[in-house]
This record gives C-alpha cells, sequence and structure tokens, in this order.
C-alpha cells in the first residue's frame, strides 16, 4: 500500500485554526458593538432627561461603549458607561488617607465634564430618589439589542464566507 505524510500540515492546520478564531473573535466584538448601540441611544436620550441644565456636568455626553476585558481567550465582552466611571481617586483633587493629613492627589487628571455623581442618580441614596437611566435602557432594548448582534454577526461572517 502507498502512502505519504506531508511535514508542516500540522503546524498549518494550527495556523489555521487560530486564524479562525481571531476572525470570529472579531466578528463577535464588532456584533456586540453593533448590539450596544441601540441600548446606548437609549440611555443617552433617559440621561437628557433628567438632566439638571442648572449645572454644567452633562450625564448623557459622557455615556460610551467600551471593550470589556474577560480571563477567557474565547469570551468577549462590551460595557455600557459613563467616562471616568467610579475612579474618584483619579478625579479628586485632594485625598486623605485614615489619620494623615489632606494632601494633593498625584494622579489627579481634570475633567470637563465631570459626571462622577452619576451612580447616585442611577441608583439614588439616603436622601435622594433614584432617577435610574441606564437599567430602564437595557430593559427596554433587550430585543433590539439581540436581533442587532445577530444581524451583525450574520453579515459580517456570510461576507467572510463569500
Amino acid at each position: 500500500m502507498a502512502g505519504f505524510e506531508i511535514e508542516g500540515l500540522k503546524e498549518a492546520l494550527k495556523k489555521m485554526d487560530e486564524l479562525t478564531k481571531n476572525v470570529a473573535k472579531k466578528h463577535v466584538k464588532k456584533a456586540l458593538r453593533a448590539a450596544a448601540k441601540p441600548v446606548l441611544q437609549s440611555a443617552k436620550d433617559n440621561a437628557k432627561k433628567i438632566d439638571d441644565p442648572k449645572t454644567s456636568a452633562d450625564i448623557s455626553k459622557n455615556l460610551v461603549v467600551r471593550a470589556g476585558k474577560t480571563s477567557d481567550k474565547n469570551s468577549a465582552k462590551v460595557r455600557i458607561g459613563v467616562k471616568g466611571g467610579g475612579e474618584f481617586w483619579r478625579s479628586n483633587e485632594n485625598v486623605q488617607r485614615k489619620g494623615k493629613p489632606r494632601e494633593s492627589n498625584p494622579h489627579y487628571t481634570p475633567v470637563e465634564n465631570d459626571t462622577k455623581h452619576f451612580w447616585l442618580v442611577e441608583f439614588g441614596t439616603s436622601k435622594t430618589k433614584a432617577q435610574p437611566f441606564m437599567r430602564p435602557a437595557l430593559e427596554s432594548n433587550i430585543q433590539n439589542a439581540t436581533d442587532a448582534f445577530a444581524e451583525k454577526l450574520k453579515a459580517d461572517l456570510m461576507g467572510d464566507i463569500k
């Protein structure tokens, strides 16, 4: 019986497999960003409704979609949130450590549209009523986001096949 062996095929197949995973993950990330758009727009609209015109801080201007970190290499994540999020240590000009006097913060970076108070608006406090704008945006757009994800992923994958 005649037989032959092709050298380097395993390496080529491995590279093709890696390429396939990278291409698939790239398409999933694009689709996740497309799915986040209707939720982001709804959150911006909700934030504009509750915005106080007397202040210069406008939460809707700081709402963004960003890539999320995952420990799993085979998964992807996007986040919809407020720029600067909960980075109070970076947005406070002076800091005070327990038992020490107040000192200037070496990590301070001034923000022109400072909306670090967004979570107080979203969740409320013991003295103020919650005015959620992010949670209703997601709840009202789950189907839209799912449809946008499926359409974008299908279009990208079909484009690769052709």
